[in-house]
């Protein structure tokens, strides 16, 4: 590989990682708060290719036989490998995980955070995370500040842990999708206002539920009970993850 090719290349992987961050692509692979960081990698990457350019233009003498001693002939090959992910991320960016990241994890205890200090919102059915419903749920056996509250919430279904009907699930992620772990709730949903999952790709539910108090125990993997008031299918929201 020649510098020409290798700082081209180079250009080219810095230009996606910005494109990812500018069109949202990339909350699907890290939390929001380090777009930026992947932004600045992607500038970086650019601005290291471009000034190599620039030194070797400044200092390359004409040859004077016709030929270029400085194209580095077969250097630089472990670059190529670089293209592979990116041209994956630019030509078929994948989704943000979802069921079957949940299917994977199986009956495994769901992640529960710490609970949050700060009271709801008192406005009626207020939007709550997933993962702060079943950290309140866990925290306290009467529920907490979910005690006899409305609160609205958005996850993908999916089967219940123990395959006895539906849940509401999603994915949080620390720092990025490979340490996703699962939160859901199962839903007490006798008018059949959730439905079941779907069987093409994940179906989403904005949802205005009641907690069961009590439901939020070891013995159901910290997988709270809520009952359905009323819910409606959405469009996955942007970002997938909580967090």
């Amino acid at each position: 590989m020649t510098r020409e090719v290798r700082n081209a290349l180079l250009v080219f992987v810095g230009a996606v990682l910005v494109l990812i961050v500018a069109d949202g692509t990339v909350l699907h692979y890290v939390r929001p708060g380090m777009a930026p960081l992947v932004a600045a990698a992607g500038v970086v990457v650019i601005a290291l290719a471009l000034l190599d350019v620039a030194r070797d233009l400044r200092r390359r003498p004409e040859p004077a036989d016709g030929h270029d001693d400085d194209h580095d002939h077969g250097s630089g090959r472990s670059a190529w490998p670089l293209l592979v992910p990116v041209l994956v991320v630019l030509l078929a960016a994948p989704p943000s995980l979802g069921s079957d990241a949940v299917d994977l994890a199986g009956s495994r205890t769901v992640a529960v955070g710490r609970a949050p200090e700060e009271p709801l919102p008192p406005r009626e059915a207020p939007a709550v995370p997933v993962v702060d419903l079943v950290a309140r749920a866990a925290a306290t056996p009467d529920g907490g500040a979910l005690a006899g509250r409305d609160v609205t919430v958005t996850g993908f279904v999916v089967p219940a842990r123990d395959g006895r009907g539906t849940d509401l699930a999603r994915l949080v992620i620390s720092c990025c999708a490979a340490d996703a772990s699962p939160v859901r709730v199962h839903v007490d949903d006798p008018a059949g206002l959730v439905g079941a999952p779907g069987t093409g790709g994940d179906r989403w539910v904005s949802a205005r539920v009641r907690l069961v108090p009590g439901t939020a125990t070891r013995g159901t993997g910290f997988v709270p009970t809520v009952t359905v008031l009323d819910a409606a299918e959405v469009r996955e929201p942007t970002p997938a993850y909580e967090y």
